[in-house]
């Protein structure tokens, strides 16, 4: 369509390849630095909350010299001075037994655990002391919620709780410097799986391309009628598949075609015969070599009517092959169709000197749904064959059984034979056999195609192959539900 970019397949798979990719790449680069910007903050909060052990076990000693959190709830400042041993005034109004386990004035920073001396009073604004309640006791929050938990207990028993408020931001500078490196590390993962993604999106697109590429160029000869091209995909999956549904495609195209062309040289030829006769015949008597009296016209009148045959066969057969046959359904008993075939025939199969052996019809009341005309010329086309090809003296043996889906009706005739490679095509238009089944006998060479047409019509089957008395066998099989 004019005003519409053309764009190429292999710039589709490619992109849609790449754009899969990308969208992969971004979303995990993307997760991966959430969940590790978060696993390092509670990385950070936890390794805080471990550095207030000898916090939580100097709340343990106090609680225990005191008896309670009494001295907490009456002195405001006494948590702060805990959180800070290097203010002067630390362990006063601790009463007794303040100044050994909380240290004196003079004690100062010597008391305290060189390892927690820097680190409580960083966190001081983010410490709460709980009782065992959760009731706040000391510190900038009342509840619980946000913070980092660490129990205190006192002879095996929990009697309060020392909460850390969790870090939202990590501002230190060591912190942010591991998360910028971090952040750089994905950032360098992204752009090498983006430019490795894009790489293989173009070599995987040049690879399944390449079928795709013998199915036009295939395509392409198919419509210049080279129906001998033959694609070959070495492939299990669905362009495999394709390819070889493409090449059994051309080669139906290339059997049709070798098909049309016999047909035409086939239908000039049947028409060529009765054509010239006429020919050769009206010119004599124009010629005065012949005369045009009764016997002679009658020639004529046969070879007219040869022909008439002819062109009403090829009629019927191109309604058959197209699937426009006109067919009146009915119920139908084939066996009583069959048995006024065999009766009309039975007069000229004697003079043949051919015996019809009909076998025991079980079956003589089964209904089909059928073309009565068209049922009874199946029949005829089929005793007509045997009619002009079995040799006399000879035989024709009819007989019918039931099948699972409907009637089987059995047609075998004594010598000549069918060679094996001619059964498959004894239904083809025109065909005939050299020897004794041969034109030299008459007939159209049509009326086993027709046949078999209208016995396709009526949802049934038609087979050839040999026949135990040396001649062919003609099975037709009908449903009892009839056509769809």
């Amino acid at each position: 369509m004019k005003g519409r970019m053309k764009v190429r397949l292999a710039f589709k798979i490619f992109l849609a390849f790449f754009a899969t990719s990308l969208i992969v790449v971004v979303l995990m680069t993307g997760i991966m630095g959430y969940f590790v910007r978060h696993g390092f903050e509670d990385f950070v909060n936890r390794g805080e909350m471990e550095r207030l052990g000898e916090l939580v076990d100097k709340l343990s000693d106090e609680y225990r010299s005191h008896g309670g959190w009494g001295f907490i709830r009456e002195d405001a400042n006494a948590f702060r001075r805990m959180l800070r041993p290097d203010r002067p005034g630390f362990g006063r109004g601790m009463g007794m037994h303040g100044r050994g386990r909380m240290g004196t004035p003079e004690s100062g920073p010597a008391a305290c655990p060189p390892h927690m001396g820097p680190a409580v009073p960083f966190m001081e604004g983010r410490l709460t002391l709980f009782d065992s309640r959760m009731q706040a006791l000391a510190g900038r929050s009342l509840t619980s919620r946000d913070h980092l938990l660490r129990a205190i207990e006192v002879d095996g028993r929990t009697v309060g709780w020392l909460g850390l408020r969790k870090r939202g931001d990590l501002t230190a500078p060591l912190e942010q410097a591991f998360l910028h490196q971090q952040a750089r590390a994905f950032l360098i993962i992204a752009l090498t799986a983006l430019v490795l993604s894009a790489l293989a999106s173009y070599l995987l697109s040049r690879h399944l391309l390449k079928p795709v590429g013998r199915l036009t160029a295939g395509a392409r000869d198919i419509a210049s009628r080279k129906f001998d091209t033959r694609i070959s995909v070495d492939t299990g999956d669905e362009l495999g598949q394709l390819a070889h549904d493409f090449n059994l495609m051309a080669r139906t195209l290339e059997r049709y075609e070798d098909s049309r062309r016999q047909w035409i040289s086939d239908i000039s030829h049947e028409l060529r015969t009765p054509i010239a006769i006429l020919r050769g015949e009206i010119e004599a008597m124009q010629d005065g070599v012949r005369k045009a009296d009764a016997e002679n016209l009658r020639s004529l009148h046969a070879e007219i009517m040869r022909l008439g045959s002819l062109v009403e066969d090829l009629r019927e057969l191109s309604l058959a092959d197209s699937g426009n046959l006109s067919l009146k359904l009915e119920d139908v008993r084939a066996v009583e169709v069959l048995k006024g075939a065999l009766k009309s025939f039975a007069l000229r199969f004697s003079q043949a000197g051919i015996a019809i052996e009909q076998g025991v019809f079980t079956d003589e009341d089964a209904v089909l749904k059928a073309d009565r005309e068209r049922l009874f010329q199946v029949f005829a086309n089929i005793l007509e064959n045997s009619l002009r090809y079995t040799e006399a003296p000879g035989r024709l043996k009819v007989w019918q059984d039931r099948t699972d889906s409907g009637l089987r009706i059995v047609f075998e005739d004594s010598e000549p034979g069918v060679p094996d490679e001619a059964l498959e095509k004894i239904f083809d238009r025109l065909f005939r056999l050299e020897g004794s089944r041969s034109r030299s006998h008459g007939g159209t060479g049509l009326g086993l195609a027709i046949s078999r047409g209208i016995v396709e019509a009526f949802g049934g089957s038609i087979q050839a192959s040999r026949s135990s008395l040396g001649g062919l066998r003609i099975t037709v099989e009908l449903p009892v539900n009839g056509p769809e």
